[in-house]
């Protein structure tokens, strides 16, 4: 029986578009990663039915485990009705898209405040989060994917904090958290006290280093996170992966892996 301490981390990275596809999951299985995160952005939300095809022989045939990123961007807690049912319907449709590619994990946002002084405007934010949250999580337990809240980072948006995401998880059975290190250091919190709280939650990690001022995705050791005390702290919790490497431009992606696990081999 295999030793957790012989365990190997897993690794992946996420993409700049998704028509990247089918050559960004070459690049993973020439490059033995074990998880690809299709990211989404600006345009090029949907695949032809080839494609999927495609991607989903190459990760089969290569032991790559695909994950979908939503649009960071997509209001899912507006107030304006109309807006955020467009929103849920979209999400509906990412659900069935990472159903056709086999995926079984979605990173998704909590979307931008539309007030952020006013309390009361953000309390109404929050339920209809939950409210969209609880309905996606229960809608893609159909096809048996997993649904995580990934921590924010600028101050227009709700989850920042630790406290703000466990307010919202703990609100919806089976919402799990993607825990992007970056983004936390980016807004001056600790990377490692945010771990341990919300360890139990993760399904997902992001990885990428910056200055602790902005979100800069910069190759492991460019920045000033203590990656090697929070892979201390991974490895203690049983948390052996995804670790989707966040790492622009993508020419380091191969270079973020050997750092990591060099790192991860050390402890």
């Amino acid at each position: 029986m295999l030793k957790i301490k012989e365990m190997k981390p897993k690794i992946g990275f996420i993409g700049e578009s998704r028509q990247d596809i089918l050559d960004d999951l070459i690049f993973a299985a020439k490059n033995q990663f074990d998880y690809y995160e299709l990211s989404a952005h600006y345009e090029g939300f949907s695949l032809k039915d080839g494609i999927i095809q495609q991607a989903k022989k190459i990760s089969r045939n290569n032991n790559i485990f695909l994950n979908l990123h939503i649009p960071y961007f997509l209001p899912i807690n507006s107030l304006i009705p109309g807006v955020s049912i467009a929103a849920f319907k979209f999400i509906k449709e990412e659900v069935i898209l990472a159903n056709k590619l086999g995926a079984k994990r979605i990173t998704i946002h909590s979307g931008d405040k539309d007030l952020p002084d006013n309390k009361t405007v953000v309390e109404k934010n929050l339920k209809i989060l939950i409210k969209n949250l609880r309905k996606t999580v229960n809608f893609a337990k159909k096809y048996e994917i997993k649904i995580g809240l990934e921590n924010s980072v600028t101050s227009g948006r709700i989850c920042r904090t630790a406290e703000e995401l466990l307010n919202v998880t703990n609100s919806i059975k089976g919402l799990g958290v993607v825990f992007d290190v970056g983004h936390m250091n980016a807004i001056g919190l600790d990377p490692i006290e945010y771990f341990k709280k919300v360890k139990n939650r993760i399904i997902n990690i992001h990885i990428s280093d910056n200055d602790g001022k902005t979100d800069q995705h910069v190759l492991i050791g460019k920045g000033n996170i203590d990656f090697k005390a929070l892979l201390r702290e991974c490895k203690s919790a049983g948390y052996y992966g995804p670790f989707i490497l966040e790492i622009f431009p993508p020419k380091d992606i191969l270079k973020a892996k050997e750092i990591f696990l060099n790192l991860w081999n050390q402890i």
